[in-house]
């Protein structure tokens, strides 16, 4: 198997208000001087009396500020605490069940925990969940009962607050229940069958049935399906789980849940390989295979497709582990520097294959780094699309550089 793997182009006043005077012609009687007196003197108490009402005012509102300022921090140390407060869900979750309120909802959870049994039963998981679309249901006998719909089967990985998609499948059908006793118990499932089979046996289950436009409306949403029944198995077990993701892409958020706070975004990852990292995962997804971890870019339109792939080579021969590297590259005959002694996060001794510049848009750009691991050798190999956007480019390379240096090799 060719290894994909992604790239990197390494590039590394206070305002003063004046009142205008006016003179205003005042027609006096000086036979009334003494009581002019009398009103300035008036005037002067009343200006005094209004000068410390001014000062209390002032003295009030300063009073009034500080409380609010202190309501204010009161309530930022709060939410702090509330923060701090905050219970990460933990292993074992609760069994999954489909919550949701139709009148099928049982029997359609008996159908999803018969598909994962059989299906996914050998795999390691911490949740496995059922999204049960009906799209019509024949009860006329309680011992056969038949529910046409989709059901979207979703294997999931739980990191902090995240339900991270390790595996699952599309499993559109008919299931077949019996109904008639104290549980609903599966006796059948007629599945669309994969490959050349599918259009024939996808006709004869829905296009005959008049089912079509639903299935096909089913699989536009299947997002916002998986979401809203993740929701219903989160509130009912009260657990603070606030999004998934999918392989690839970007995290959907669950309908009704808290939005999720940007440091249980950062995935800490243990690696199969005798190292650490560390990585965003609006930014990077990960799978593991059995013979590599593999990192890969979150599909977006700021960033530039990559992918990461570490693994080890027994022994510690180095030029047989670059002849190994090249026959599984993209480019049969791309063209490699070797650097040797370089050092990759504190780790000496370390070789460096790249191919040079200029890139054209598009081109593969590769950074593989060959680490001294005890006996054996640790690769790290790193394939990215170029892009003759720079700030494509640049979001691209930061990334990439940003994981990189996060590595700690044990």
């Amino acid at each position: 198997m060719k290894r994909k793997v992604v790239l990197l182009a390494v590039l590394l006043g206070t305002t003063l208000t004046f009142t205008a005077c006016t003179d205003v012609n005042v027609n006096v009687d000086t036979n009334t001087s003494s009581e002019t007196e009398a009103s300035e003197e008036d005037s002067s108490e009343e200006e005094e009396d209004e000068a410390g009402s001014d000062e209390q005012e002032t003295e009030a509102d300063a009073e009034e500020s500080e409380t609010e300022d202190a309501k204010e921090e009161e309530s930022s140390s709060e939410e702090e605490e509330d923060s701090e407060k905050i219970e990460y869900p933990e292993l074992p979750l609760p069994e999954y069940h489909y919550y949701g309120p139709e009148d099928w909802a049982d029997l359609a959870d008996a159908a999803g925990h018969f598909l994962i049994e059989n299906s996914f039963g050998n795999s390691s998981y911490d949740l496995g969940t059922c999204t049960p679309i009906v799209f019509k249901v024949d009860d006329s006998d309680p011992k056969d009962v038949k529910l046409w719909g989709e059901y979207s089967i979703n294997m999931y990985q739980l990191v902090k607050t995240s339900l991270i998609n390790t595996a699952g499948g599309s499993f559109p059908g008919i299931a077949h229940i019996d109904n008639s006793g104290q549980s609903p118990v599966v006796t059948k499932m007629e599945l669309v069958e994969d490959g050349s089979d599918f259009e024939p046996s996808f006709d004869r289950l829905f296009v005959k049935a008049g089912l079509k436009d639903e299935y096909q409306e089913a699989m536009d949403n299947i997002n916002e399906y998986v979401a809203t029944a993740l929701s219903y198995y989160i509130n009912h077990n009260g657990l603070y789980i606030t999004q998934y993701q999918n392989y690839g892409w970007a995290p959907v958020p669950i309908p009704n849940a808290p939005e999720t706070r940007d440091e249980d975004q950062i995935v800490d990852h243990v690696g199969n390989f005798g190292y650490t990292a560390q990585y965003d995962m609006r930014e990077i997804c990960e799978s593991e295979l059995d013979d590599a971890d593999m990192f890969s870019a979150v599909d977006s339109d700021e960033r530039n497709d990559f992918m990461i792939e570490i693994y080890s080579e027994k022994g510690d021969d180095v030029d047989d582990a670059i002849k190994k590297i090249k026959d599984n590259l993209f480019d049969d005959d791309v063209k490699l520097t070797k650097e040797v002694d370089v050092e990759f996060n504190k780790n000496e001794g370390c070789t460096r294959l790249s191919n040079e510049p200029p890139f054209k848009d598009g081109d593969k750009v590769y950074v593989i780094y060959i680490v001294p691991q005890g006996s054996d050798l640790l690769v790290i190999e790193v394939t990215s699309d170029y892009s003759k956007d720079e700030d494509k480019q640049m979001a691209t390379d930061e990334v990439i550089e940003g994981f990189l240096g996060s590595i700690e090799i044990k």
